[in-house]
């Protein structure tokens, strides 16, 4: 007579880990070329000053769900600063085409709205490669010219348009905190958020305060738009970097001298142009 066999216990599952694949590039690209074209409609002649800044809304609007899918990982959302590039890019090309200070053709328009779109994406893409742990050396170099451009594009803008002094000091306050906090977080060492929106802070304050500077003196001193923005980006840069080579210690004397050339650059802007006799 056989008896039963015993009772065998089920191997266990083999688990697998499931690996997140490459996401999909095109996905990214399609949203910069309809940020693009949606650009492009804010030289339309239907759409008066006030209704393209609402349009440059739009542009985070639409912008922010491409980024949110692109760069999700694990089921979290992105964090603020990678919206932060199109944020001031939105500025930009609002500003340029609202205003007709800057008088700009179709086709300049249409080459910056692609620019902007490029900077999208390769922003975007970049994003995504340090995420996932890919990113190479050079990749923080192309961050940092494109955040560079896009900043300029905004101090520009926000110059240049006859905003009453208070507001233009609350918007030269606003974009340099949003670029000082996603270079602090993107660019190089990753500060931890708290301690980066203080420093985004300290370096926001010190920038408008030579604009409130430049401002108060504008009786004595005789800049141009243009100048003038690029006195902001140099104090932005200077302060920027001040504060990341200190948190990282990575002081050396190349990097003296490159802030030293820059701040010379900015007090021989701000003398050069200061005029005590008028």
């Amino acid at each position: 007579m056989k008896t039963p066999p015993g009772h065998r216990e089920a191997p266990p599952a083999r688990v697998v880990a499931a690996v997140e694949g490459e996401r999909d590039r095109r996905f990214l690209i399609f949203g910069g070329v309809v940020l693009v074209a949606i650009a492009l409609g804010f030289k339309s002649e239907i759409w008066a000053e006030n209704q393209v800044w609402v349009l440059g809304l739009g542009l985070i609007v639409v912008a922010a769900p491409v980024l949110l899918g692109y760069l999700r990982s694990a089921g979290e959302p992105p964090a603020v600063e990678h919206y932060i590039p199109v944020a001031l890019g939105a500025i930009t090309l609002a500003g340029l085409a609202s205003s007709p200070v800057f008088n700009l053709q179709l086709w300049q328009f249409a080459g910056l709205s692609v620019l902007f779109g490029v900077g999208f994406v390769v922003a975007g893409r970049l994003d995504y490669l340090r995420i996932h742990g890919s990113e190479k050396r050079g990749h923080v170099v192309l961050q940092e010219a494109i955040l560079i451009a896009f900043l300029a594009g905004a101090y520009v803008v926000v110059v240049t348009l006859p905003f009453n002094p208070i507001l233009k000091l609350l918007w030269i306050l606003t974009i340099t905190f949003l670029a000082s906090y996603r270079s602090f977080r993107i660019n190089g060492s990753s500060i931890a958020p708290s301690r980066a929106f203080i420093f985004a802070v300290f370096v926001a304050q010190v920038v408008t305060f030579l604009a409130w500077a430049v401002t108060a003196l504008e009786s004595y001193l005789v800049l141009n738009e243009g100048t003038f923005a690029v006195m902001l980006l140099f104090a932005w840069y200077i302060n920027r970097g001040l504060v990341r080579h200190t948190v990282e210690d990575s002081f050396t004397r190349n990097v003296v001298f490159e802030y030293v050339a820059f701040a010379a650059v900015l007090i021989y802007l701000f003398v050069s142009n200061y005029q005590a006799g008028r």
